[in-house]
């Protein structure tokens, strides 16, 4: 008797892990989605200068810790902040990211397309 409830305990706290491992996985940026935040560039050639020389060095690098260009769920609950927030943190610095995240002639308009196409898959507006 004691034997059977401790398998199936055991039987629920296998399951219950993978459950918790399985609500991992869009969490993680897989090779795929490196590869994407690398190469990735806004459509606009004066927008995309400004990503590259501003944003890519942290947003197409994994290690920075920063949110990885392309990632929706690195980008999903800093969206739901709201824009005015995050344009506040852009222009103010956050955590690593220095004030005016290395743009110093980005206006605000600039910085909310950037942040909509980094927040995004790279599709509309990207090259």
């Amino acid at each position: 008797m004691a034997m059977d409830w401790a398998m199936a305990a055991g039987r629920w706290l296998g399951w219950a892990w993978l459950g918790v491992l399985a609500g991992c996985g869009g969490g993680k940026p897989q090779a795929a989605d490196l590869q994407r935040a690398e190469s990735m560039r806004p459509a606009d050639a004066r927008l995309a200068g400004k990503y590259q020389r501003s944003c890519l060095i942290c947003h197409g690098n994994q290690a920075s810790q920063a949110p990885l260009a392309g990632f929706a769920p690195a980008w999903k609950p800093r969206l739901e902040k709201g824009m005015p927030l995050l344009l506040a943190h852009v222009r103010d610095g956050l955590n690593a990211m220095p004030a005016r995240g290395y743009c110093n002639d980005c206006s605000d308009e600039e910085f909310g397309r950037l942040i909509a196409f980094m927040a995004g898959d790279g599709g509309e507006g990207a090259r």
